[in-house]
């Protein structure tokens, strides 16, 4: 089965990191198919003034063509490199397609557009990429496509990355068998890569209980063992559902950390000290702690990792 991924370039640095990344993760991968959408900038306010005579109106039309004539020639230039960067990866030439076009209702909203067509399995944007009128900054159009994307996994990359291994964390949610699916199909078709699958449970209830009493302690202790129990058969479950998937089983671990001082801060900690090149996310995954809101971990993940890709899945 094809695999079409949208990518959104504004020729920064980022946007090409970004492209990068994806010859760097599916390349030589004749199933894949990657469209470049480079969204034209708007006219300059100045040139929609009316002008003070008819001369200087018509000056101010030369002007404005003149402009758009350059942001298209840019515009090409930029999908010319991007493509290069592809091809030179290994992706067919025949598979990779770019995608112009003149602003419509906002660069957020005009990328959320093509993914309501229902074509694409995956969204892809470099973190920080600033065009000349900050496109995407962080809180901008990188916010409103986190927050109003509905089926596609998006993922945000930042810096170079060159280590392929690959951080998936799992919670109790029923969001976290998305997360499973996507992680399924990137990883069949990235091929040999290291994997682990992560669980954060914090804070513990049972810790939580016996801090309330002596009383309560043995009953503490046997809600906490039950609660790892049940963590390693949802990391268990979670390892044979990929190696199920044309993931290898022996390139997948599992991680439990049961002594976290955050969720965040802890997939974090284990993504930068284990050198992951990519982290998969949940966005609406809410555990019974409800740590998985959008906004929380999330967040903080995506603003945070540095020198990685960060997929989000809703």
């Amino acid at each position: 089965m094809a695999r079409r991924i949208l990518v959104a370039i504004d020729g920064s640095q980022a946007s090409m990191g970004a492209v990068t990344y994806l010859g760097f993760m599916l390349g030589k991968n004749p199933r894949v198919k990657i469209d470049l959408l480079h969204i034209l900038p708007d006219i300059p306010p100045l040139f929609l003034e009316p002008g003070e005579s008819m001369a200087e109106m018509v000056q101010l039309q030369d002007f404005a063509e003149q402009v758009q004539e350059q942001d298209r020639h840019k515009g090409a230039s930029m999908m010319e490199e991007a493509r290069g960067i592809l091809v030179g990866a290994g992706i067919e030439p025949a598979h990779v397609r770019p995608l112009i076009r003149e602003p419509s209702a906002g660069v957020a909203r005009d990328i959320l557009e093509l993914e309501q067509e229902g074509t694409y399995h995956a969204l892809v944007l470099g973190r920080h990429g600033m065009s000349a009128v900050d496109r995407f900054l962080m809180g901008s159009v990188t916010q409103k496509v986190l927050q109003h994307t509905k089926d596609l996994p998006v993922c945000m990359v930042h810096g170079d990355i060159e280590a392929r291994k690959f951080l998936i964390t799992v919670d109790s949610s029923a969001n976290s068998k998305r997360v499973l699916e996507q992680a399924g199909w990137l990883l069949a078709e990235a091929g040999p890569m290291e994997v682990t699958i992560l669980h954060v449970l914090a804070p513990l209830l049972g810790q939580e209980m016996a801090s309330m009493g002596t009383g309560l302690t043995d009953m503490a202790s046997t809600m906490e063992q039950r609660q790892i129990d049940d963590a390693e058969e949802m990391l268990s479950q979670a390892k044979t559902y990929l190696a199920a998937r044309d993931v290898p089983a022996v390139a997948i671990k599992t991680r439990l950390e049961t002594r976290a001082p955050g969720v965040a801060r802890t997939i974090l900690k284990e993504a930068r000290g284990g050198g992951y090149g990519s982290v998969m996310i949940g966005r609406r995954g809410i555990s019974r702690t409800k740590r998985f809101l959008f906004g929380s971990v999330s967040n903080k993940i995506v603003q945070q990792a540095r020198d990685m890709a960060v997929w989000v899945v809703c």
